[in-house]
């Protein structure tokens, strides 16, 4: 027995089932290697982060279009709380801070600009507040 030489060990190939007592790195049936590489070194794991991100950014991304709290515009009490005398200056702390939408001089009538704010409570209206000078002239509801 010392004599002898160690029988090769039994490899079952991959690719074509075969088994065989061999110390070669391929199959002698189909000659594909024993040993399996990986395609490019892609994990499963790489999988992990790039779901994690494109439901973050899904949920994320989602949630915003759907956010009824950041509307921003005012309240129809809101516009009809601004007191007959209000200033331009005043407006705005009136409004708790909010920013007109659009403003600009109103058409025919020199010495008049308008604020106009979206009404959250009524979509496609707006609040119109027209100031002559620095003194408050009209404010109403405007479709």
């Amino acid at each position: 027995m010392e004599g002898q030489r160690p029988e090769a060990p039994l490899k079952v190939c991959p690719q074509c089932s075969v088994a065989s007592r061999t110390d070669a790195d391929e199959c002698p049936s189909c000659g594909k290697p024993y040993v399996r590489r990986r395609a490019g070194g892609w994990s499963w794991w790489f999988a992990i982060p790039i779901v994690a991100a494109a439901f973050l950014i899904g949920y994320f991304g989602l949630s915003q279009l759907f956010d009824d709290e950041e509307t921003e515009g005012i309240t129809v009490e809101q516009g009809r709380a601004v007191p007959d005398d209000a200033t331009r200056s005043e407006l705005p702390g009136l409004l708790d801070g909010e920013e007109p939408t659009i403003e600009g001089p109103r058409p025919g009538s020199p010495g008049t600009t308008c604020a106009y704010y979206s009404i959250t409570d009524q979509p496609e209206s707006a609040w119109e507040f027209c100031f002559k000078g620095d003194r408050l002239d009209s404010s109403s509801p405007v479709p």
